[in-house]
């Protein structure tokens, strides 16, 4: 329980971006729109999903975690969420959307590093 709590932003955005990622894409018929929004959400979601995970990994552990570490679990959600889509009749496998998530994972991953780096000084 203490794990749950402790990361409690990364599994609450974890969650958040399953359900929206597997709604049917007419929910969002209301929402504003312009060509290459999808992929905008798809960084979007994924930058903040990866700085939930850094931050509360350093906040519970007292250090960032491995960058082998960081790679491997957020390309094995970006992955995951990508294959659930497949089981729903309104949403399909993209490439480009893992692309996007990656790059929002990375630049939260470039933020994280840079902001140790200038706290070392």
């Amino acid at each position: 329980m203490k794990k749950i709590i402790a990361f409690k932003f990364t599994l609450l955005s974890g969650v958040l971006i399953i359900v929206a990622l597997l709604l049917p894409s007419s929910s969002f018929r209301n929402a504003p729109s312009f060509i290459g929004i999808d992929k905008v959400v798809h960084f979007f979601l994924f930058l903040v999903f990866t700085l939930a995970y850094l931050l509360e990994f350093r906040r519970y552990s007292g250090k960032l975690p491995g960058y082998i570490h960081s790679v491997i679990f957020v390309l094995l959600f970006i992955v995951g969420s990508e294959v659930l889509q497949l089981l729903t009749p309104s949403r399909r496998f993209e490439l480009l959307d893992m692309l996007f998530d990656a790059s929002g994972a990375a630049v939260a991953l470039l933020a994280v590093m840079a902001e140790r780096s200038l706290r070392k000084g």
